[in-house]
C-alpha cells in the first residue's frame, strides 16, 4: 500500500468533536488529562525499553479508541513526538471514520502481504501517522497471530518515537492479548461507573499484570475534577 498524504483533506467526525484533544471544541480539562498522561507516558519511555503500546479496554463500550486517539493526538501536538497510530481492532475498525479518511487498505492487507516492506500509512499531521485496519475480519486470529504483526510493529518503532495500538477489548476475546506480546506494555481503559471489577480483573489476568503499564479511567464526569475552576479560570483569560 502507498503513502496516502491526508494533510489538509483529513478532518475528524464531527459527531466526536467535543472528545477530541485535537478539535477547538474539546474542553481544557479533557486537554490537560491527556496532556498528563503523556508527560507519564515520556518519562516511563526514559525509564524503561518502551516504544510500542496497546490500548485495550476491559469491556466494550470502555472508550478505549478515544483514548488511543487521544493519547496519539497529544504525543504528536503537544510533545511533537512522531507517532503511528494503529488500528488492530479487525473486526469492529473505527479509526478511519474518525479521522474521515480512505479504510480500504491498511494492517490487514499488511499481516497477508509477503515480504518485509511494510506500509507508511496515512500522514495525518506532520508528527501523526495512521494506519488503518484495512477491512474487518470477523476472525482474525490466525493474521494477528503469524508473526508479521510483531515484525511490523518492531519495523515501525525504529522508524517512530511512539506506535499507538488499538485493539478489541480483552473479555470474551483473544485478539488484545496475542497483541500485546507484539508491544512493550499495554494499558487498559476503564470507564466510571460502568466497568466492573472482574471484568477488569480478568482483562489483567489475561493480558499478564507485567504487561500492563496501568489504567486509565475514561469518561469521568468533570465536576468530579477538582481543578475544573482552575482550569476554566485559566483557559478564559480571567487569571
Amino acid at each position: 500500500m502507498a503513502v496516502i498524504d491526508a494533510r489538509g483533506g483529513a478532518g475528524f467526525d464531527t459527531g466526536a468533536l467535543q472528545r477530541l484533544v485535537g478539535s477547538s471544541a474539546a474542553g481544557p480539562i479533557l486537554v490537560e488529562q491527556y496532556r498528563t498522561l503523556a508527560a507519564t507516558l515520556n518519562r516511563a519511555q526514559g525509564e524503561r525499553p518502551l516504544k510500542s503500546l496497546l490500548v485495550t479496554s476491559a469491556a466494550p463500550g470502555d472508550g478505549k479508541s478515544h483514548v488511543a486517539v487521544n493519547l496519539a493526538l497529544t504525543l504528536s501536538a503537544s510533545y511533537r513526538r512522531r507517532v503511528l497510530l494503529v488500528d488492530a481492532d479487525l473486526r469492529r475498525p473505527t479509526l478511519h471514520l474518525l479521522f474521515q479518511v480512505p479504510g480500504t487498505s491498511g494492517l490487514l492487507d499488511e499481516l497477508k502481504a509477503k515480504g518485509d516492506d511494510f506500509v507508511e500509512g496515512v500522514q495525518i499531521s506532520e508528527t501523526l501517522t495512521l494506519l488503518p485496519a484495512g477491512g474487518r475480519q470477523a476472525n482474525p486470529i490466525g493474521d494477528l497471530s503469524s508473526g508479521r504483526l510483531g515484525r511490523l510493529i518492531a519495523s515501525a518503532a525504529s522508524r517512530f518515537d511512539w506506535v499507538i495500538v488499538d485493539s478489541p477489548p480483552v473479555g470474551g476475546l483473544a485478539d488484545a492479548r496475542i497483541i500485546s506480546e507484539a508491544v512493550d506494555a499495554a494499558i487498559v481503559v476503564i470507564r466510571a461507573g460502568v466497568t466492573r471489577f472482574p471484568d477488569l480483573e480478568g482483562a489483567a489476568d489475561a493480558l499478564g499484570h507485567d504487561r500492563i503499564l496501568g489504567v486509565v479511567l475514561n469518561a469521568v464526569d468533570p465536576l468530579e475534577i477538582r481543578r475544573e475552576d482552575y482550569y476554566s479560570h485559566y483557559y478564559d483569560g480571567t487569571g
